[in-house]
């Protein structure tokens, strides 16, 4: 999301809270009833989808922070051919439920609060 103000409220960790992520997505909202998502830097293919994914690896974050005894992240298992894709991706099921394993598995004093590609720690 290259939106300035999105990606500052976004990536401010320290003061993000799910008021500042419902904010979020009130701006990219009204936004998109105005129908002003590229003049406001939003994307506009899979619009509603990527703000959707913002605002959920925000919300992964925030529940990471006021839940520090759980291991809370949030995943993406890659192009998994599924019927959603029309079975278009490059991974096999089994090859995207391995990721998603291994983050069920993680030891209790595994990482909490990121977001994965597959098996590596991706930034936001």
């Amino acid at each position: 999301i290259s939106n300035v103000w999105a990606k500052k409220v976004l990536s401010d960790a320290e003061s993000l809270t799910e008021d500042r992520i419902e904010e979020f997505l009130r701006e990219f909202l009204k936004d998109f009833k105005e129908g002003s998502l590229e003049s406001k830097g939003w994307p506009i293919i899979f619009s509603a989808y990527t703000a959707s994914k913002a605002a959920l690896n925000a919300y992964t974050r925030v529940l990471a922070k006021n839940h520090p005894n759980f291991l809370i992240n949030c995943l993406c298992p890659g192009f998994v051919k599924t019927d959603i894709n029309f079975n278009t991706g490059y991974l096999t099921v089994e090859e995207g439920a391995a990721s998603v394993v291994r983050l069920a598995l993680l030891p209790n004093d595994g990482p909490s609060g990121l977001f994965f590609v597959r098996s590596e720690v991706s930034p936001f």
